[in-house]
């Protein structure tokens, strides 16, 4: 009985522009490491040795920055999708490298949430749901054990309904109208015969697809923890996360250029400089992100913007809330004041792939 892994990194990032036209969202920073570098930490210490990075969009680029996984301590391999397959296909597609007995487990993570929830009790979890169905014989065989949180309103998520057993019986898909509940958080544990479900090279949604055709077989099961989440998607919520991570190192801002602290530092609060980037000594940079290669120049003031790689604020501009894409230059008159629409909040747990 084996604990594998498989992490959902094929998605476009559409939500997360300018960054990811050069970068797969995964591999964007949370601190001094990437996003997925975080979650294999995690995987190693909930005893997963053998992981699959399912990949798509910008496959290319996994490899070179994660290497095979030692780093991280686990074996990591890659399967590369020629065009995406959803959720469920990506996973199906994925196991293909993994050998995979029948009492084996595999946990599925979505490559673009970090989660602090106890994997290993989802894990003890499954296992102890599907011993019961062994014992009882005549049972529902296990097929997956799905992470839930409670939330005030579920409208904006895939909503659990469950028996007193915690069995799931229905999912529904963001209800228009929901109250309080308990929603699919995006973290699975899946036993092999739920992979079987899943036709071979097809475009199919877990969420959507295979796990309701599961539940109707009586075999899937929520594991509730409430525990902090970040959900990368967008940059705000990029941007949240990493200062939620500076939080915890009591620093005001996440700089990766190496300079924190030099006469180049700028008066900088609450942002994250990507590697690369250059902010002149006196300009004030508050709530934004900046992108590798891009430059802040000389008395610019930015609050709450997005700035893409390589592109360029002039020196003396006052902006608020604007989004610079790859290569564009900001502010063609000297003291230019700018002020775009309030930048998009972060999005909900769970799969957006």
């Amino acid at each position: 009985m084996s604990l594998h892994a498989v992490v959902l990194a094929g998605g476009y990032g559409t939500r997360l522009l300018p960054f990811t036209r050069r970068t797969p969202k995964h591999l964007l920073p949370i601190g001094d490491e990437p996003v997925i570098a975080h979650q294999l930490h995690r995987l190693a210490a909930a005893g997963v040795e053998s992981v699959v990075l399912a990949t798509s969009y910008h496959a290319d680029a996994f490899r070179p920055a994660l290497g095979d996984g030692d780093a991280y301590g686990v074996r990591l391999r890659y399967s590369r999708e020629e065009h995406p397959l959803g959720t469920g296909g990506a996973l199906r597609h994925a196991c293909g490298l993994l050998d995979l007995a029948s009492d084996d487990d595999v946990l599925v993570l979505n490559g673009d949430l970090i989660t602090e929830h106890d994997l290993g009790a989802q894990v003890a979890a499954h296992r102890a749901h599907r011993a019961c169905a062994v014992r009882a014989g005549d049972a529902p065989p296990m097929l997956a054990t799905i992470h839930g949180r409670a939330v005030p309103d579920a409208s904006a998520y895939g909503l659990l309904h469950l028996d007193e057993a915690g069995r799931v019986t229905a999912f529904e898909e963001k209800p228009p109208s929901a109250p309080a509940g308990v929603v699919n958080a995006g973290t699975y544990v899946v036993s092999p015969a739920l992979v079987d479900l899943v036709p071979v090279d097809a475009v199919v949604s877990l969420e959507r697809e295979v796990f309701p055709e599961a539940s109707e077989r009586g075999g899937v099961f929520v594991n509730r923890d409430d525990a902090p989440f970040h959900d990368i998607g967008t940059p705000a919520a990029l941007l949240a996360a990493n200062l939620a991570w500076a939080r915890e190192r009591d620093l005001d801002a996440v700089d990766l250029r190496g300079v924190a602290g030099t006469p180049d530092a700028g008066a900088i609060s609450g942002s994250l400089l990507l590697g690369g980037s250059r902010v002149a000594a006196d300009a004030i940079v508050n709530g934004c992100i900046i992108g590798p290669g891009a430059v802040v120049g000389a008395g610019a003031v930015l609050e709450d913007c997005v700035i893409g790689d390589d592109a360029v604020v002039a020196p003396g501009v006052r902006a608020r809330r604007v989004t610079l894409d790859v290569g564009e230059r900001l502010g063609q008159e000297p003291h230019q004041r700018l002020e775009g629409s309030p930048a998009e909040t972060a999005g909900p747990p769970g799969p957006k792939r």
